[in-house]
């Protein structure tokens, strides 16, 4: 039986990944678009962005997306259908999640982010680059060479 405690942390982790696929999904639909306005349709709103329940079954390993736009799109997508139903990979689908937590980290010159995922496709977990916890980033050097020389005020000892 589960505690208390791993009942919390699978809600808050839950929480946290539907927040990340909504922003992923976001952003995927906007990935390709550019700020000419004239060339593409506008975005279209977050109800038609939502993941929802289709009447046929999606092909295996696939993500659906309602989207208007041209965007990435894998090869298992349906042909012939009439409706604007693009899919796109789950390995697209946690890398934009991993990108999207990159975005986050403050350091100017790397920012990395992770996506873990188990091998049924369940994400462990998410996080980016940055400084431990409970230190101020003014106590921590970001440079990435010293005016004196000294390795230990880099930002790379």
């Amino acid at each position: 039986m589960a505690s208390a405690r791993d009942l919390a942390v699978a809600s808050i982790s839950a929480a946290v990944g539907a927040a990340a696929a909504a922003a992923a999904l976001r952003f995927l639909s906007s990935y390709g678009a550019s700020s000419a306005k004239q060339r593409s349709p506008p975005t279209p709103c977050p109800e038609h962005l939502a993941v929802k329940r289709m009447r046929r079954r999606a092909p295996a390993g696939a993500v659906p997306l309602r989207s208007r736009q041209e965007g990435r799109v894998s090869p298992s997508r349906p042909t012939g259908s009439p409706s604007l139903i693009r899919y796109i990979s789950w390995d697209d689908y946690f890398m934009a999640i991993a990108f999207l937590s990159a975005k986050r980290s403050k350091d100017p010159n790397r920012q990395v982010g992770a996506c873990l995922v188990s091998q049924e496709g369940i994400i462990l977990g998410i996080g980016y680059n940055g400084f431990p916890r409970g230190c101020s980033d003014n106590k921590l050097p970001w440079a990435k060479k010293s005016a004196k020389g000294d390795p230990l005020e880099t930002k790379y000892p």
